[in-house]
């Protein structure tokens, strides 16, 4: 079960005590009827139960009989602060399997112009003599009456410009109904016999002329990953990681600290490849002749038939903390046959890097942990995140804690990086899985601080592990 499916199984577990029913559904009303986290969901002539609930949930006092005031700004960021980390939306969609239908959400569903926009949709298919797959049509009925995957994203897109949205959900209809169809393959394989899957840009272009058209950062490429995503989660909604406030339906990936082979194997599971030339992974192993530092793309990472044998994955984020490990290069001393890798993720780390980690630990050829470095910033944290959440016991923080942010930063020059407003909102509201005091104590500091300001403490931890030294309480041994 990943990270958010957890939270959504607690949150589901939590809030399903009959002391928040009456609170749940006064907040429901009032942000459906303001269409924002405002204003006050009030509980009149409260019970022992809803006092109970709702006081432990606040910090609050109330007592029974008291008229409860909810503040709905107040219980959002609340959530965002608690396990659940969801917003209203997210919760009522997680609690119900629907989404909370605000007041014009319910004035656009019965609009004709709305209705017009699949019938017009489907009248096309119809000239072109070209039937819909069943699991199309049920995913066109369900955008229709606003309880399909991709909901949001085409009701944001229409009433922007309909024309657009047309267009955009035409696109990702085309593609999905052609791979349903078992017609995307066709010629692209030897003697006449198709390949299992297309490739994404191959797919976009026969349904739209535009290699690009179903990308992951344009309308069409989200409707239809969502409801490939929908397809495979056998649900009609799918629990999204929330990249941007302002498009709830983000797509994973896309530089949010969301794990980025999720997204792949959706697409494989419904016959798409996806690049695996450009998602690269560099990797370093001293012990091993010191030879290398070695670039692997996920093509290659998957088709290597023999890994050798490491003890430790040594994760850094930046290329220039890498770059300077590597130029240790103290492995050439050493007679071990087997040690730490040394893995470079460049920013989120990318399909090759997790899929390079996987193989380790499903073949058992990693007998210790992944430790992690990363910038003390928002998107270290993320990165972090995804690998702790991915790899559960094996991920030991490297340096990367608070009383490692707190050194660094009373070692680091005064004028340092500062942290925008922005980036201390999103701090508030998030949590580092291996400390829960990192976040709010960077948030309170104010201060980024990166690799390369510790780089003489990963430089000694790292010649420690090469050598068989001792490094996070744990001693390396051949």
């Amino acid at each position: 079960m990943n990270d958010r499916s957890d939270q959504a199984a607690k949150a589901r577990d939590y809030f399903s005590r009959p002391g928040f029913k009456r609170m749940l559904e006064a907040v429901w009303k009032r942000y459906a009827s303001l269409e924002k986290a405002g204003g006050h969901a009030v509980i009149s002539r409260s019970t022992a139960a809803e006092c109970e609930a709702i006081n432990t949930f606040f910090g609050w006092y109330k007592k029974p009989g008291d008229d409860i005031r909810v503040p709905l700004a107040d219980f959002e960021q609340e959530l965002l602060e608690s396990a659940f980390t969801f917003t209203i939306t997210e919760l009522h969609e997680v609690l119900t399997g629907e989404p909370l239908r605000t007041k014009s959400d319910r004035e656009l569903l019965a609009m004709q112009e709305w209705g017009r926009l699949f019938e017009t949709l489907e009248a096309q298919f119809a000239e072109q003599g070209t039937p819909l797959q069943p699991a199309v049509a049920e995913w066109l009925s369900g955008l229709r009456h606003g309880r399909a995957a991709g909901y949001r994203t085409l009701r944001e897109l229409w009433r922007a410009a309909p024309e657009t949205a047309q267009s955009e959900l035409a696109s990702a209809t085309c593609a999905w109904n052609l791979l349903l169809a078992g017609d995307a393959t066709a010629g692209l394989g030897e003697n006449g016999s198709p390949p299992s899957a297309v490739r994404l840009p191959v797919l976009a272009a026969q349904t739209t002329g535009d290699p690009h058209a179903l990308d992951r950062n344009v309308p069409a490429g989200r409707l239809l990953f969502q409801a490939l995503r929908s397809k495979e989660l056998g649900k009609q909604f799918a629990e999204t990681d929330q990249t941007d406030p302002s498009d709830p339906e983000a797509i994973p990936g896309l530089s949010s600290g969301v794990d980025t082979l999720e997204a792949r194997e959706i697409y494989r599971s419904a016959g798409i490849f996806d690049d695996d030339i450009s998602s690269l992974v560099h990797i370093y192993c001293p012990w091993d002749g010191g030879n290398g530092p070695y670039v692997l793309s996920l093509r290659q990472v998957e088709i290597t038939s023999v890994l050798s044998p490491i003890t430790d994955f040594y994760v850094v984020e930046n290329p220039a903390v890498f770059s300077t490990l590597v130029d240790l290069n103290e492995a050439n001393e050493s007679a071990y046959t087997a040690g730490p890798m040394l893995v470079c993720t460049s920013g989120p780390a990318s399909a090759a890097a997790l899929r390079l980690i996987d193989r380790y630990l499903e073949e058992n050829l990693v007998s210790g942990h992944l430790y992690y470095s990363g910038d003390f910033d928002v998107k270290g944290i993320s990165i972090g995140n995804v690998l702790a959440s991915r790899y559960g016991d094996r991920f030991t923080a490297w340096r990367f804690n608070r009383e490692s942010y707190m050194e660094g930063c009373a070692l680091a020059l005064p004028n340092g990086v500062t942290l925008s407003t922005e980036e201390r909102l999103r701090l508030a509201k998030m949590q580092a899985i291996w400390d829960n005091s990192l976040c709010n104590t960077m948030r309170d500091v104010g201060r980024k601080l990166f690799q390369e300001q510790i780089i003489v403490n990963l430089i000694n931890d790292w010649r420690k592990a090469v050598i068989g030294g001792e490094i996070g309480g744990r001693l390396h041994s051949k």
